[in-house]
């Protein structure tokens, strides 16, 4: 009896295991969509004010952001001194998801350091930083829900 009980324990701990280990792994883009897209539809459904698409030099200067680090990219941040506004989507490199999450955390609490209006401050404290599989996204944003839901609607 205490076999039985001892292997199906293994057994239990096993699948349990398995279905935790996969999950994240199968979190992907919807076929033919890129980072660039995702932040696109956030745009699109959640506007922001003066939107500034980064490029390498800003991707690196302003967001730290290591390229080595990263498959594909899109960020978009407000360009005017009073918001706080930035839609930004990574693709890490296998095993590089905590790194790049990382930096996107700086790239947050240089958020909240600069915020110096209270509707500014209000939106960083509401904003979203999550992993799907090898993404990380930062959103800082208004009309939080509405950005967070147009990422959510670009992954299967």
């Amino acid at each position: 009896m205490k076999k039985l009980i001892k292997s199906f324990s293994v057994l239990l701990v096993s699948f349990a295991l398995v279905g935790c280990g996969s999950k994240s792994a199968n979190i992907e883009l919807k076929e033919g969509l890129t980072a660039k897209d995702v932040v696109a539809k956030v745009e699109e459904k959640a506007p922001m004010q003066m939107p500034q698409e980064f490029d390498e030099q800003m991707a690196t200067d302003i967001a730290k952001l290591n390229l080595d680090d990263v498959e594909d990219y899109a960020i978009t941040k407000a360009m005017i001194m009073n918001s706080a506004d930035v839609a930004a989507v990574v693709e890490a490199k296998e095993g590089k998801v905590e790194s790049v999450k990382a930096t996107l955390q700086g790239m947050l609490d240089t958020e909240k350091n600069n915020a110096y209006l209270p509707d500014q401050k209000e939106k960083i404290e509401k904003a979203i930083l999550t992993e799907k599989g090898n993404y990380v996204i930062l959103l800082i944003n208004a009309d939080i829900k509405a950005a967070e839901e147009a990422v959510n609607e670009c992954f299967e």
